[in-house]
């Protein structure tokens, strides 16, 4: 798939308490996306922006990640999220068995953990989130729209 991305929006969270600020300007930045893949190393801050992404939301849920159970919905209504963690996954198929592709054509949020394997499956359009760790600690959010 020949991809290309628009300028990136960057931001930093020096603590995970700042997640939310990243949460936040990202909804901001990308008002009509619903679609968000979210890549970087293990403990790189990929659900702790989704439990940021769920407060920015109003959602107020105890957020886990799905890495056993593929995926986790929470809130309600308008605001309901869809948080895939595909780390696990072996292949396509098993994408077909969980209904993967009937949670794209919905209204709701969809936060997804180790794309990789759903990456043809996805819109035309979707929100790109990779999440880099420096020498403090600290994290490197840089987000951008992917087009196909």
């Amino acid at each position: 798939m020949n991809k290309t991305m628009t300028q990136p929006l960057i931001l930093h969270a020096y603590d995970p308490d700042e997640m939310i600020y990243v949460a936040e300007n990202t909804l901001k930045a990308f008002p009509d996306q619903r679609i968000f893949t979210l890549e970087g190393d293990l403990g790189a801050g990929k659900t702790t922006f989704v439990k940021a992404f769920a407060k920015a939301l109003g959602i107020d849920e105890n957020i886990s990640s799905p890495t056993f159970s593929i995926v986790h919905e929470y809130g309600s209504g308008d605001e309901t999220i869809y948080h895939f963690d595909l780390y696990r996954l072996k292949n396509e198929l098993e994408l077909f068995d969980i209904g993967f592709e009937e949670y794209l054509d919905g209204e709701h949020y969809v936060l997804i953990e180790w794309p990789e394997l759903a990456r043809k499956f996805l819109p035309e359009q979707y929100v790109s989130l990779q999440f880099e760790v420096d020498e403090e600690n600290s994290r490197q959010i840089i987000c951008s729209i992917e087009k196909a």
